[in-house]
């Protein structure tokens, strides 16, 4: 549906790629290039035309409103789903931690809320409710619990919340900087992360691996910092999602810096696209570009001459970058070098003799952290 765009190819197979990582089978793939229908998000004849297919689930690239999910499941006769759904279904396999688990279930509820409270109206208008058809009763006692699961869910988040506060503060306390590394889905920031703290955390190149944050230490010459590894973004992403894992994202907004991870290895066009996607993302919940290192990955996979027009793709937003491969190594060092300078929280200072019992001697430089309330470099 909509428009012709230049990247409307590409949309479309990452589109497959997340409908066949939720579990589904493309049986076929159809197009549409109108205006969005109100009643049938279709046009109400190519509606009627893909009534006559063979399938057992339509799903929709955009998010459908209560009314068009019931006019289609009406017609159809079959279950209707679209990308909010399928992106929820996503994150619900790969949630592994009781905080991202609750945020999925907020936003699962949030999504249905609108969708029962419609079938509610309809039920109570003595209407027909069709495929997805319940009564009146256990579609009333259906919402009720919805209502009272979206305020104990939220209750539990903001315990969650406040004990992350706690945890940055005290890091922040302590003087320890820290770094996360983001940026679209599938751009390689697992393995990257991998590769600068030597760890083994699961990499399987499918979108959203990673749900919930996971930090090492990393030691750059004697400076201590904190990695952390966190959630990728996606194309129209819906909000519900960036506002259920809000507390999941605190750990970007609250972050000294940034590594945004951004796969080189793809046209022009795609590169662009997804780097404006990452950066509106990051702009939603506040963060500053000044924050951002943009780090190009798999540059292994393209010529010198490409990684040098990556200038032109990336200069609407940064006036430099940083080339790795995190498969092969390339370029670590140099990024390590960059972190060493880039991150704030530390002072150098020469050792005196009151040093002497930490086994240093007179003129050692060493970094010390500085507290939250101390000044940054």
């Amino acid at each position: 549906m909509g428009s012709k765009t230049p990247n409307l190819g590409y949309k479309l197979e990452e589109f497959i790629s997340l409908v066949e990582v939720a579990g589904f089978e493309v049986a076929e793939l159809v197009t549409q290039f109108a205006k969005t229908d109100t009643r049938f998000y279709l046009g109400a004849g190519k509606a009627r035309e893909i009534a006559e297919k063979d399938f057992d689930v339509f799903i929709a690239y955009h998010g459908l409103t209560p009314l068009q999910i019931f006019n289609l499941e009406k017609l159809f006769k079959r279950r209707v789903i679209d990308r909010i759904y399928v992106i929820l279904s996503i994150f619900e396999k790969r949630a592994g931690s009781l905080e991202s688990k609750l945020q999925i279930e907020l936003a699962r509820l949030r999504y249905e809320l609108p969708k029962v409270k419609e079938y509610l109206r309809r039920a109570k208008m003595g209407e027909q409710l069709g495929f997805m058809g319940a009564g009146e009763y256990a579609i009333d006692a259906y919402y009720r619990h919805i209502v009272k699961r979206i305020s104990t869910i939220r209750k539990k988040l903001e315990d969650a919340k406040r004990g992350r506060v706690m945890h940055i503060a005290k890091r922040r306390e302590a003087g320890i900087p820290e770094v996360v590394l983001t940026g679209y889905t599938s751009a390689g920031k697992t393995t990257l992360f991998n590769r600068l703290v030597n760890e083994n955390k699961l990499v399987d190149g499918r979108p959203f691996a990673t749900l919930e944050t996971y930090s090492r230490a990393l030691d750059l010459w004697g400076k201590k910092i904190v990695l952390t590894d966190t959630i990728g973004f996606i194309d129209d992403l819906p909000p519900l999602l960036i506002e259920s894992f809000h507390s999941t994202l605190q750990e970007i907004i609250d972050a000294d810096r940034i590594l945004l991870v951004i796969d080189g290895s793809e046209p022009p066009e795609e590169i662009a696209r997804k780097l404006e996607t990452s950066i509106e993302t990051l702009g939603e919940v506040g963060v500053d570009l000044e924050k951002i290192i943009p780090v190009v990955n798999k540059v292994d996979k393209i010529r010198l001459e490409d990684v040098k027009k990556l200038r032109g793709v990336l200069g609407r937003y940064f006036s430099w970058f940083v080339p790795v491969s995190a498969l092969t190594g390339f370029g670590i060092e140099a990024l390590k070098v960059v972190l060493f300078f880039q991150v704030p929280g530390y002072s150098i200072v020469r050792t005196s003799s009151d040093d002497g019992a930490r086994g240093l001697r007179v003129g050692d430089v060493v970094f010390v952290p500085l507290r939250s309330n101390g000044p940054t470099r």
